[in-house]
């Protein structure tokens, strides 16, 4: 019978965790690994995939028979138990990572519990991820509308503007989320007109912003 590990997000066997004879931290002797948090107090997806790539040989090859997705603020209940708002800020896009099942459970079985955040920053979080995805929609509509050729010209201005109008609010609501928090640049998000906000559209579409982070390609090995 396998040996099993107890995680906090659930139970796997040991096979689903790197080899012993790969591994370069042993919790038993050096114990868990205080996750990485960045200046908000919220978990830093990159430094975290940084520390759990050193704690293996540089050799080893993360693969698993599925990838899945990790949540950074862990363990779930906490959040559950906690309000509404830290339900919702534990299922924000940006606060997962799609990740092999190997590596998400070698993290879990290294790292201590990360800490609560403040109310604070998970409303900032989740104000910021809402306005920047608004931001998108109303662009991409936008551009939809462009692209719809049985629109008259003239109920296109008119829709246009509209939308316009719309995302300007939107660009404003985004100013007043701390810096710190922003998602996407004001600077390359300001538009004076319906031209600008337009080509915004190329620039918000490389940000991906409903798309959870992956981190696959951080994972391989170096050619």
């Amino acid at each position: 019978m396998s040996e099993l590990h107890v995680f906090t997000e659930g139970v796997q066997p040991t096979p689903w965790l790197p080899p012993r004879e790969k591994r370069l931290w042993n919790i038993e002797t050096e114990g868990k690994i205080e996750t990485p948090l960045d200046n908000r107090g919220l978990v830093d997806l990159d430094l975290l995939v940084e520390l759990g790539k050193q704690t293996v040989e540089p050799d080893y090859e993360w693969r698993s028979p599925f990838n899945d997705v990790h949540h950074l603020q862990w363990p779930g209940i906490a959040y559950k138990n906690e309000s509404e708002i830290a339900r919702e800020f534990r299922e924000l896009v940006g606060r997962k990572a799609y990740i092999p099942r190997r590596f998400h459970n070698w993290l879990h079985h290294i790292t201590e519990l990360p800490p609560l955040p403040s109310e604070e920053a998970m409303v900032h979080s989740i104000e910021a991820e809402h306005i920047a995805k608004a931001i998108a929609a109303t662009v991409q509509l936008a551009v939809k509308l462009t692209r719809m050729k049985t629109i008259p010209e003239a109920k296109l201005e008119i829709e246009l503007e509209k939308r316009f109008e719309i995302y300007t609010l939107y660009v404003e609501n985004a100013r007043l989320v701390p810096t710190e928090f922003q998602l996407l640049k004001i600077a390359e998000i300001e538009a004076r007109n319906v031209d600008e906000m337009l080509a915004v559209n190329k620039q918000l579409g490389k940000r991906a912003l409903h798309q959870i982070p992956i981190r696959m390609r951080a994972l391989k090995q170096a050619a």
